[in-house]
């Protein structure tokens, strides 16, 4: 709850990839001088017009989405160590959107356990609600557990 409160506090502020890894920086040290709260992954993306812009840390991802292929904006960050470590390296990335394209920002949760190609068709054949549902089941076990926590926000030009 730390970190979304810092991203509500400073969105206004996050005008590029450098003030969005400042940010995630911030949160590392706040985060690491807490007595109770753990290390988080941290995925912060800023759609503005056609310009898409932010910084990672931790294993979550920011993939654009475009047809039948996909960018991986957070294929540079480091996986370790997390934010509230007190030493996480967040990874700026920047990138211009096409008009028809999504945005997934999803946690390894997903990423790490299903296929792109079977990402990618999940979030082409549905509304963005009901894509999200089709994510999840993805990689839901027949027993209904997951593998990981997984948590996903997908973006359309038209949501």
């Amino acid at each position: 709850m730390m970190a979304v409160e810092a991203v509500r506090q400073e969105a206004s502020k996050l005008c590029d990839a450098n003030a969005c890894v400042t940010l995630l920086q911030t949160m590392d040290q706040a985060i690491w001088r807490d007595k109770v709260a753990g290390e988080t992954t941290c995925a912060l993306a800023v759609v503005n017009g056609r310009s898409i812009y932010g910084a990672s840390a931790g294993d979550s991802g920011v993939w654009l989405i475009s047809g039948i292929s996909y960018t991986d904006l957070t294929r540079r960050q480091s996986r370790k160590p997390f934010i509230g470590s007190g030493a996480a390296v967040a990874c700026p990335f920047e990138a211009r959107s096409e008009s028809h394209g999504s945005l997934l920002l999803a946690t390894d949760g997903l990423l790490k356990y299903t296929s792109p190609e079977r990402i990618i068709e999940a979030c082409r054949k549905a509304d963005p609600d009901e894509a999200g549902r089709r994510l999840i089941e993805l990689v839901r076990y027949p027993s209904g557990a997951l593998p990981d926590d997984v948590t996903v926000i997908l973006a359309t030009p038209d949501s």
